[in-house]
C-alpha cells in the first residue's frame, strides 16, 4: 500500500517536473544582429528618421527619434553624440545632459526613440522583445556613426545596457554610464525567465500591466508609466545573457560611470549599485582611462533627468 502510494506521488511529482519545465519562457536574444543600412546624405537622413516617425501611431509629443545638428547644419561632425533612454523613458529623460554634452564637443546630437518606446496607445509595450529593442539599438548607432566622425555614447539605466552591448564598435570612442542596468534589484525578478516566468509574474501582480507609482507631472508625458508585464521578460532575458564578464571585457574606450550612491540605506532602489562596480572593474579599458563616481544628492535612480534628480546640476 505505502509502496503504491509512493509510486503515485514520485508519478505526480514527475508529471509537475515535466509539465512546469516544458512551460513557456522568453528565448535569448540574438546579440549578433548587423548594422543595418541608412541614409549617408545628412539631409535624407534626416528627412528619413521624421518621415518614420511620423508613421507611428499615438506618438506622443516630445518623445520622438529626433537629429539635433550642431548649429543647426546638417553636416557631418568629427563627434557625434547618441543618448540611449532607459526602459520605459525617452530622451527627455536625459535632457539637456546630453545636449551639454554634444554643445561641449561641437557634435551632432542623435536621440533614438527605441522599440515600441513613446506610445500611448491601449497596450503599451505588449509587443516588445529583447530583438527589436536590440535592432532599434543598432540602428540609431548606425545614424550616430553617419552624423559623426567618431561617436560618444551616453546612456542611462538600460540605456547603459544597450551601451555597453554595442560600446566595442571601431567607432565608439567614449561611454558614459549613468546608472546602468547590470542587475535589477528585485530578487524576483529573475523569475520572469523561468519557465512560466510571465504567467508566474502576471498572477503574483494581479494585472498583466506594470503601472508605476507617484508619477508627478510632465513625467507621464515623457515616460511610458504603464507597460505589459511581458516586456520585463524580455529586459530580464537581455540582462542575464548580455551583461556578463565577456561583453565588459570587449570595451576598451575610456568610460564614465555615475550612480547614486550615498550610504546603505540611500542609494540606487532600482539597479544594483554592488553589480556596477563589480562591472567596472571588469571593463577592458586601462584603469587609467576609466573613471566611477557616486553622486550621493541625486536620490533617485534617473539621475539624468531634471525631472527627477535632486541635484542634476553635479551630474549635468
Amino acid at each position: 500500500m505505502i509502496k503504491n502510494t509512493l509510486k503515485i506521488l514520485l508519478g505526480i511529482f514527475g508529471l509537475l517536473f515535466i509539465v512546469y519545465f516544458s512551460g513557456p519562457k522568453v528565448g535569448d536574444p540574438n546579440l549578433d544582429q548587423n548594422l543595418p543600412d541608412v541614409p549617408q546624405d545628412l539631409v535624407e537622413l534626416n528627412a528619413w528618421i521624421d518621415s518614420h516617425e511620423a508613421t507611428i501611431a499615438d506618438l506622443k509629443p516630445g518623445n520622438q527619434a529626433r537629429i539635433e545638428f550642431f548649429d543647426s547644419i546638417p553636416q557631418k561632425t568629427k563627434y557625434a553624440v547618441i543618448y540611449f533612454h532607459g526602459f520605459s523613458a525617452s530622451s527627455e529623460e536625459g535632457a539637456p545632459f546630453h545636449q551639454n554634452i554634444a554643445k561641449h564637443f561641437k557634435a551632432n546630437l542623435y536621440l533614438p526613440r527605441l522599440f515600441g518606446h513613446g506610445i500611448a496607445g491601449a497596450t503599451p509595450l505588449e509587443d516588445f522583445t529583447a530583438d527589436a529593442y536590440l535592432a532599434s539599438a543598432l540602428e540609431a548607432l548606425a545614424v550616430a556613426k553617419t552624423l559623426g566622425e567618431q561617436v560618444i555614447v551616453l546612456g542611462t539605466s538600460n540605456g547603459g545596457t544597450l551601451s555597453l552591448i554595442l560600446g566595442n564598435d571601431p567607432q565608439v570612442v567614449s561611454i558614459g554610464l549613468f546608472s546602468p542596468n547590470i542587475r535589477i534589484i528585485n530578487p524576483l525578478a529573475g523569475i520572469a525567465t523561468l519557465p512560466w516566468g510571465l504567467e508566474i509574474a502576471t498572477a503574483a501582480a494581479g494585472t498583466e500591466y506594470h503601472v508605476m507609482q507617484n508619477v508627478i507631472s510632465p513625467k507621464e508625458d515623457f515616460w511610458t508609466t504603464r507597460y505589459h508585464m511581458q516586456s520585463i521578460t524580455h529586459v530580464q532575458k537581455l540582462l542575464e545573457v548580455a551583461m556578463i564578464p565577456e561583453t565588459y571585457a570587449k570595451i576598451k574606450v575610456p568610460v564614465f560611470m555615475g550612480y547614486y550612491y550615498k550610504d546603505e540605506e540611500n542609494q540606487d532602489d532600482v539597479v544594483s549599485v554592488d553589480a556596477m562596480l563589480e562591472m567596472f572593474e571588469l571593463l577592458g579599458t586601462p584603469d587609467s582611462q576609466k573613471e566611477k563616481m557616486a553622486f550621493p544628492e541625486t536620490g533617485d535612480h534617473v539621475m539624468t533627468s531634471y525631472l527627477t534628480s535632486k541635484d542634476i546640476e553635479s551630474v549635468t
